[in-house]
Parts: structure tokens; sequence; C-alpha cells
């Protein structure tokens, strides 16, 4: 029996799908080694991604890792990792020379709340007291003094600002008194809030900046491109999920975060508004994160987007999504 082209097609549609979910004996999938910065919300797309088994679907075998943003960093440009979830770290390295690309959105406003002791009142009262952050020179170090300045004070002079661990390890350093304040994931601040802590600040309310994304070297975007475009798919599904699925959303935060039901849920409402559609941070917020990272490195010289971001992955996505 002779088969019309039309019939061939869809069976060899239907075998690439097959092998996709039910893979051959002796499959080896790709290993895709992804850093993470610590836990959070912020990676929260890719978190539902290994759990639902999305990176599966694209036959990779994707684990993730959690280390400083500028070990991260180091571990990405040595090899030692594929992929790197830090925004501000890939970025400010970014900026300097070093290359190294961010090819993906996840989260595009902060999704930091700075919470304090309970007896401070007011911003002013941050004046002599202790901020704890995860590493100097991240994110959350960045997020700190931001909220210092909005309240009138030197980072530099009117506060002591220290490395304190990851969000549940500076949340129990206020609980202990061994530091008075900390820009926090919003998970982690509800569940502070319930405990006697103050939220003196939102940080989405006062600056519009990227937190997280997907991070690469300019030879992985070179030489494994498909690869790169199976995790940026993965995880767009991630966020997806996400949106359309609030009930098993807060299953999952529940367990990966360890918080209760109700809190899962003041975070998710809070939050979710600043996850992206589509993997896209606006040319704005790309821009304002390169300026602040200039400054603070004293650089003067113009530099281009395309030296910071690519974002050719999500337009053949979306492409082949039409067709």
């Amino acid at each position: 029996m002779r088969l019309r082209p039309h019939t061939i097609l869809a069976i060899l549609m239907l075998s690439a799908s097959l092998l996709a979910v039910f893979p051959p004996a002796g499959f080896a999938a790709e290993r895709a080694m992804i850093g993470t910065p610590s836990h959070g919300l912020f990676e929260f797309p890719v978190v539902v991604a290994l759990k639902k088994g999305f990176f599966r679907d694209e036959g990779l075998s994707a684990d993730k890792v959690q280390m400083q943003p500028a070990i991260g960093v180091k571990a990405l440009v040595s090899g030692d990792i594929d992929y790197l979830l830090a925004w501000g770290s890939t970025l400010r390295a970014a900026v300097t020379g070093v290359p190294l690309k961010v090819v993906a959105g996840m989260a595009s406003r902060p999704l930091h709340v700075f919470v304090v002791r309970g007896d401070i009142k007011s911003g002013k009262d941050l004046k002599g007291k202790t901020i704890g952050v995860d590493s100097f020179a991240g994110t959350v170090d960045y997020l700190a003094r931001v909220t210092v300045r909005h309240f009138g004070l030197d980072p530099d002079k009117d506060v002591k600002i220290i490395v304190s661990g990851e969000s549940p390890i500076r949340l129990a350093a206020v609980r202990a008194g061994s530091i008075d304040a900390t820009a926090i994931d919003v998970a982690f601040a509800v569940k502070a809030e319930e405990e006697g802590m103050r939220r003196l600040l939102n940080l989405s309310d006062i600056i519009d900046l990227p937190l997280s994304g997907i991070g690469i070297t300019d030879k992985k975007l070179q030489t494994d491109r498909e690869q790169v475009k199976k995790v940026v798919r993965a995880t767009l599904r991630g966020t997806r999920f996400m949106k359309d699925n609030r009930a098993g959303t807060l299953a999952l935060m529940t367990d990966y975060l360890h918080i209760t039901p109700a809190q899962a849920g003041k975070a998710y409402d809070a939050a979710i508004g600043s996850f992206t559609d589509d993997g896209y941070i606006s040319d704005k917020g790309v821009l304002l994160d390169m300026q602040l990272t200039k400054e603070r490195l004293k650089i003067a010289k113009e530099i281009p987007l395309s030296q910071v971001v690519d974002w050719s992955l999500l337009r053949e996505i979306k492409e082949a999504k039409g067709k």
C-alpha cells in the first residue's frame, strides 16, 4: 500500500511526539545545569518546569544548583553550569565585557519586599541599623541600597550592610536580632509579617527593575543554540502554567518554599503580575539596569543593548509556534 505524502507527514509528526514523551531505551537526554542564587519566587518558572516535567518533554535532563551570584557567573564562564538565573549579576558581568547574554526574562519587576524588625516604624529609623544581603554587589544588595536612598539616607554612611545568606537565613537573622532589616522575596515577607516583622516597602512600587532571567555564555548561544531554545521553551511553559493554574502553583509554592497555603496565596497574588508572558524585558528596564551598573562601576562609555541581551531565540520560538 502506498501512503499519501500528508499521511507520511502525520505519521512522522506522531512519532516525534511519542519519542519526546516516551524516549526509547538507551536514549540519553541532554544535560542542562542551571544555577540559581537562592530559593524564591523569582526562579519559579524554572522550578515549575522542573517539577512538571517540561524540561524532560524537551529531551533535557535538567538540574538546578544554588550558588552565590558572583560564583554563579564564574561557573557559567567556566562551563561548570550551562545557565544562570541571576539577572543582575549576569547583566553586570556583560556590561564589563564578559561574553554573556540574557536570552529570556522571567520577572520584569522586583519581587522583593523590604522587611524590618517590628520596632522600626519608618525609613528614618534605619539610620545606624544593620541590613543583611545575600552577597555584595548582587541584586539584593542593590535593592537594599535603593531602599536606603529612597528614605533619604546614604547606604555607605548611615547603615551597615553585611552578607547574611539566602532568604530564609536572612529572615531568621532578623528574627534573632543579628540584623535589623533585609530586602527579601515576597513569599518569605508574608511569613515574616505573620511573625511580627514589618513590611517597610514594596520594591516594585519604587523601581521598574528586571529581577530574573536566563543568562548564558556567547559561546553557548553560538554552538548549542537548539538546547538553549529548549530551555527557554520549557521555562516559558512554566510561566504559563503559573498564570493559568493558580491552585497548582500554590501547591508547588507551599512545598518548595515551606510556607502555608495561605501565605502562598498572598505571595502569588502580590507577585504574579511581575512575570513576563513572553520572556521579553522592555528596553527601558534593561537600560535602567545598565545605567545603574555603569554608574556604580564608574563606566563612562556607551554600551549597546546587544552586548547584554539577545532576544533572537524568543523571536524564533514565537515564529515556530505561529507556523
